[in-house]
């Protein structure tokens, strides 16, 4: 939601800046010299016998020969002084940087963004709720995943209470987890597979697939309602938790006699306690 109204803000500020600048240039036609002013009055006479449109193709050539028969030396000081501009200004780069944004959503799905380039989007299933920022998966396994958590280096900390697991925390481009509220939603209405890839620090990979994914809402802790048929080379870790609830360091909702997330650390549907602690 923060990334939207940024997005919003973006375009506010966008449009404040041209108008300010607009008046800026406005400001300095007026403050043009006498001088100035002759020379425009005398290029606009030459000009009124033209075609318009053969003013727009002619007026850089004009310029040119005015530059090279000039005998104002004034002119051609100020002229040869003039530096070229190192880079785009402030107001191009800002409308680079929005044209950017609005070719990356909002989406209904990761399936709909046209690019199948893997990276950041904003998404929007339903329309009566605002668009987020995820991250979609656009080359393996046919593309179209949306990614709901990733870890890889250790910089964002999984050992969290349950509303931080509800609401979601990370960035979507680093290391983060999507939020089960949003979860739910996603999975409740649809039907969804899960991908889970996982890669050591020696580069060996693995994955498993689940054919069918959706969890409960709130009032069913989350629960892990349906996991489809398993297949892939990392061994089928997520059977054993089928239809736990999910369980936090503050919300103790497994079935050992201890809380699992404070015993492994982490978050997840445990059971009692885990074949797998993604989380953990």
């Amino acid at each position: 939601k923060m990334d939207y109204i940024e997005y919003k803000l973006m375009e506010l500020e966008f449009e404040l800046k041209e108008q300010n600048e607009q008046t800026t240039r406005n400001q300095a036609r007026l403050e043009k010299t006498h001088e100035g002013m002759s020379w425009m009055m005398t290029r606009m006479e030459q000009a009124i016998s033209q075609n318009f449109t053969s003013v727009l193709g002619q007026s850089w050539r004009i310029l040119q020969q005015q530059i090279s028969c000039s005998h104002h030396e004034s002119l051609r000081n100020a002229i040869f002084k003039m530096k070229p501009v190192k880079g785009p200004s402030d107001n191009v780069r800002m409308l680079f940087d929005l044209q950017q944004f609005k070719a990356r959503g909002p989406f209904e799905s990761c399936k709909a963004e046209p690019s199948k380039t893997s990276g950041k989007y904003m998404l929007q299933p339903f329309l009566t709720e605002d668009p987020f920022v995820a991250f979609c998966e656009q080359t393996k396994f046919g593309g179209g995943w949306l990614v709901i958590q990733h870890r890889f280096d250790g910089s964002v900390e999984f050992y969290r209470n349950w509303t931080e697991y509800k609401n979601g925390f990370g960035e979507a481009d680093k290391e983060f987890w999507i939020g089960l509220d949003r979860l739910h939603k996603l999975t409740k209405d649809k039907s969804h597979q899960l991908l889970i890839e996982l890669e050591d620090f020696a580069g060996e990979y693995k994955y498993a697939r689940y054919a069918g994914f959706q969890i409960g809402d709130q009032s069913e802790k989350y629960s892990l309602k349906t996991l489809g048929a398993y297949s892939g080379t990392a061994g089928d870790s997520l059977t054993y938790h089928k239809g736990m609830m999910f369980t936090t360091l503050d919300s103790d909702n497994d079935k050992n006699a201890g809380n699992c997330a404070e015993v492994c650390t982490g978050a997840w549907w445990y059971n009692t306690c885990h074949h797998s602690n993604l989380n953990g």
